[in-house]
């Protein structure tokens, strides 16, 4: 997504979260913005015709009141999709629930976290992991978990920015420069 897209993102974040926040009701938006993103990611049929150009405008406004009302959504997220397809920008939808949700996540003094292993963590593993990252960064932090079997083993941490790497592979890659200099 370009730089322009991505400020578009962050605008329409920012003004979801003071809305959210008069209504008491930003954590929810948060957890209906990703259902929302998963949802267009799941069906595709329901993402083209959202963005399809021969559609009028009203009609697929009618199309995603119908399917997200079904689904639960809040009046908030739904005036954003009307705004959104009202304006042409649905495919910026992904883009708005992350800014949104690192907004959310800033304001409440949270930080992302990002965990990749080989295997899934258990639920004990991961508030073990989510705590002495709590521990080691001084501020709260949210943990997602991720599986990718090429780790091997070990677990490689992305957090505030910075990657912390104590997957099987890391270390043998170091071990392997280390050798290298001697």
């Amino acid at each position: 997504m370009n730089v322009r897209h991505q400020g578009a993102a962050r605008r329409y974040a920012r003004a979801l979260l003071e809305v959210a926040q008069d209504k008491g009701g930003a954590d929810g938006l948060r957890d209906a913005l990703r259902q929302a993103v998963d949802l267009l990611a799941q069906h595709h049929d329901l993402s083209a015709a959202l963005t399809h150009p021969a559609l009028a405008a009203e009609r697929k406004q009618a199309i995603a009141r119908e399917v997200f009302r079904q689904q639960g959504a809040d009046d908030t997220l739904l005036r954003l999709l009307d705004l959104l397809i009202a304006r042409g920008r649905v495919e910026l939808l992904p883009a708005i629930e992350q800014a949104y949700a690192a907004a959310w996540n800033e304001k409440r003094g949270v930080v992302m976290a990002q965990a990749l292993t080989a295997e899934a963590l258990a639920p004990p593993q991961q508030e073990r992991l989510s705590a002495a990252l709590a521990a080691a960064s001084g501020q709260k932090v949210e943990l997602t978990a991720e599986v990718d079997p090429a780790v091997l083993g070990g677990v490689r941490v992305v957090m505030g920015g910075r990657i912390y790497d104590g997957t099987v592979r890391a270390r043998l890659t170091s071990l392997r420069r280390h050798l290298e200099k001697d």
